[in-house]
């Protein structure tokens, strides 16, 4: 199932541990899922229809998509590309970043029922960081746990304020 097959107020039929994003690589692309408990309407309204920036902060051989949505919010985004098969990563690294778009899912927790979907087009120049910062990964880290460990001391180190004052916000 992709972020495509989605309606509003269709359960995906998973509990995440807790809230917060989970990034999906699909094809030369991904969706993140973004699970949050206590939305409003009007919150659930602006992820749907508010205007979207982002820029790639990275650290560590670590991206984190960075995400403003007008009348919903920040949000940061890491990938940890040890958790995809190999496949899937394959796919990825091989596919072209131009024209490459994403889908962002909003889904309540911890009930996982989908709130809004939609498209974003990062830009060849955030897929090409994301997807180079990934790869890197492969050489950096030699599992998932060390590359979730770098996540935590980068999240624990800097600030969302701070990685927006360091990254080039685009529309997307």
């Amino acid at each position: 199932m992709t972020a495509l097959d989605l309606q509003v107020g269709q359960a995906l039929g998973i509990r995440p541990e807790g809230e917060g994003p989970a990034p999906v690589l699909v094809g030369g692309g991904f969706e993140v899922f973004f699970f949050y408990g206590g939305l409003s309407r009007e919150e659930v309204l602006g992820f749907a229809t508010g205007a979207v920036s982002c820029g790639v902060y990275v650290e560590d051989a670590i991206p984190v998509l960075v995400l403003d949505i007008e009348n919903f919010g920040g949000l940061e985004v890491a990938f940890n590309i040890f958790v995809e098969p190999e496949e899937k990563r394959r796919q990825f690294f091989e596919a072209t970043p131009a024209g490459s778009t994403a889908h962002i899912v909003l889904c309540d927790h911890p009930g996982s029922v989908v709130q809004a979907v939609r498209l974003i087009r990062p830009g060849v120049h955030a897929i090409s960081e994301i997807k180079k910062a990934c790869f890197d990964q492969l050489t950096l880290y030699r599992n998932l746990s060390q590359c979730f460990q770098a996540m935590g001391r980068i999240y624990e180190s800097i600030s969302p304020e701070e990685m927006r004052r360091m990254v080039t916000m685009r529309p997307a």
